[in-house]
């Protein structure tokens, strides 16, 4: 039996145990993010509570759009309809909180964003973004660079790390 060196190990595949293991990353940032936040409430620190809250959505966000329910839990199109409009349910609670705490608490507010777009989370999280892109042009060939499910796969998860890293240093 020839193997073909141009395949796809099972590995990387679609649902996959690396795309299985990024949903798990994302979703460990997403639980950090959340607890930081709950310490920063108990210290009344709100200026980064409304931040924390708000950005957590970012990972959750990323673990739906990692995971295609119906493949890797085997349920039917009406569960997986339901699990989005339930974590489309969350996002929303999660923003309007973290924009209920930002109206209510954070003064002056213009102070708070410019705090919010150079907090070392937020470096992580541009970092994140840009890793990511650059896993897209590996998923799409774009900017000549060859298609590439692995490196895909493997900057996409490096990006997800960087957003669980993120999450660690919210405070």
């Amino acid at each position: 039996m020839e193997a073909n060196l141009l395949a796809t190990p099972e590995i990387f595949t679609e649902n996959g145990f690396l795309e299985n293991i990024q949903v798990m990353v994302l979703l460990v940032a997403t639980i950090f993010f959340l607890v930081r936040s709950f310490a920063l409430y108990k210290k009344d620190g709100f200026i980064l509570l409304a931040y924390g809250l708000f950005v957590s959505t970012f990972p959750f966000i990323g673990a739906g759009r990692e995971l295609s329910f119906g493949a890797t839990l085997g349920i039917g199109a009406q569960s997986v309809l339901g699990i989005k409009i339930l974590m489309g349910c969350i996002v929303v609670l999660l923003v309007a909180a973290a924009l209920f705490v930002f109206l209510r608490f954070v003064a002056p507010k213009t102070t708070a964003i410019f705090r919010y777009l150079s907090h070392p989370t937020s470096l992580h999280i541009y970092l994140a973004i840009l890793v990511f892109g650059a896993s897209s042009a590996f998923e799409q060939g774009s900017f000549q660079m060859p298609k590439s499910v692995i490196l895909e796969e493997i900057l996409e998860l490096i990006a997800f790390t960087i957003l669980l890293r993120a999450a660690w240093v919210l405070k």
